[in-house]
């Protein structure tokens, strides 16, 4: 027993912090009410579990740690190895369950359990996100949850809003400007974009999608690249450049518009185009969209 309480003296997990789970909306273009009952394609009272994943031979992936596993038996006033995954009778994991909705989660790390759920969390990686860094950089579609500290929302809360004011004021400048406002939106929203539409719809799409997105709205409408693109788009309708998938060659000779060992995609093709040794191809393809 002298030994156990050594070990609980000397290896301590739990911290005197909390987490907040929070649920991740999916975009869904027929629901953008957030007050609607079933925004982000999870409906109000609605109730999502999480397990420890089982790996490919059927056991349990082990959450804890063999220091995580002994502290934790001995508070909770488990058996030792109570807490091992492979128990073939009695298996602590068989029933554990965490219960998640739309509504923040806050979890207390210095709670044994509430620790448990953290760590179950994380095994979870496919579908909770381990951070907000992590949401932002990874984008990954398959998450449901990010897990972020309080200061950690503050700061996301922060930067959001200054990145909303710089939206509105590189906006400002290329409100007019149709193709320009064309080009960010189908490249923030993922879709294509007549070129009928009218510029008022443009607009007011562009105001849409900084409020849902104002990070990577500020990202497309700030790349240097941008002009470039805009080049490409207009003159692939013009089929000056054709367009193979998603490749990019100069019609006229079925070149790549790409370096060696380059697949010539978009921003390949934008950044061929702007380098100093391709400037005459570039002017050549500006002058006949200008004829």
């Amino acid at each position: 027993m002298a030994k156990t309480t050594k070990s609980i003296e000397t290896f301590n997990p739990l911290r005197k912090e909390r987490v907040i789970v929070r649920f991740v909306p999916k975009e869904n273009d027929n629901i953008v009410d957030r007050k609607h009952v079933a925004f982000g394609g999870m409906m109000d009272g609605a109730v999502r579990g999480f397990t420890v994943p089982v790996l490919s031979n059927g056991t349990y992936k082990n959450v804890l740690t063999d220091n995580e596993k002994t502290f934790l038996e001995e508070v909770l006033g488990l058996e030792v190895n109570g807490l091992s995954v492979y128990n073939k009778k009695d298996n602590y994991w068989d029933n554990f369950l965490i219960r998640l909705t739309k509504q923040d989660t806050i979890l207390d790390l210095s709670d044994p359990e509430d620790y448990i759920k953290y760590k179950v969390l994380l095994a979870n990686k496919d579908l909770v996100a381990p951070s907000m860094k992590q949401l932002r950089e990874a984008r990954r579609a398959t998450y449901e949850y990010v897990i972020m500290e309080p200061n950690e929302e503050f700061s996301d809360s922060r930067n959001r809003v200054n990145n909303t004011m710089k939206c509105y004021e590189e906006f400002g400048a290329i409100k007019d400007k149709f193709d320009i406002l064309r080009c960010i939106i189908e490249t923030v929203d993922g879709r294509t974009v007549a070129s009928n539409t009218k510029i008022e719809f443009l607009q007011a799409k562009a105001t849409d999608l900084i409020a849902s997105n104002p990070k990577l709205f500020l990202e497309t409408i700030t790349d240097p690249l941008l002009n470039t693109k805009v080049l490409i788009k207009k003159a692939v309708e013009a089929n000056l450049i054709s367009k193979r998938g998603e490749y990019y060659y100069f019609r006229e000779d079925g070149s790549p518009l790409c370096g060696p060992n380059e697949d010539p995609t978009f921003t390949i093709a934008a950044r061929y185009l702007s380098l100093p040794e391709n400037q005459e191809l570039k002017f050549a393809i500006e002058a006949k969209l200008n004829c």
